[in-house]
């Protein structure tokens, strides 16, 4: 079911990508900012981006296949931690509809 993230609820989603980064990667929170690019900056791996998308799909309690994931992340690469936290937005607020948003 669609819904729409509050500008609060956007910034917890934010805050929560960077401590769940900082603590999966024993990196200080303080060096995480929207530009960081998990990968290249943090050491990170792909594997990093569905531990976080499976976090905030139970925690919004949000059901998406992780094809409609896959095909998402296909058309909006993500690199950064804010290109990160909004592919994070799209998916709690649009769910399956993810995949009809792309086309």
């Amino acid at each position: 079911m669609p819904r729409t993230l509050s500008d609060e609820e956007k910034t917890q989603v934010y805050e929560h990508i960077r401590q769940f980064l900082s603590d999966e990667l024993g990196v200080p929170l303080d060096t995480i900012g929207p530009e960081t690019k998990i990968i290249d900056d943090l050491g990170g791996d792909s594997i990093i981006y569905l531990e976080l998308i499976e976090e905030f799909k139970k925690k919004y309690d949000v059901s998406v296949e992780i094809r409609a994931i896959g095909r998402y992340f296909q058309k909006h690469p993500i690199r950064t931690v804010g290109e990160t936290a909004r592919a994070v937005y799209d998916i709690v607020e649009k769910g399956d509809g993810i995949v009809e948003a792309l086309d």
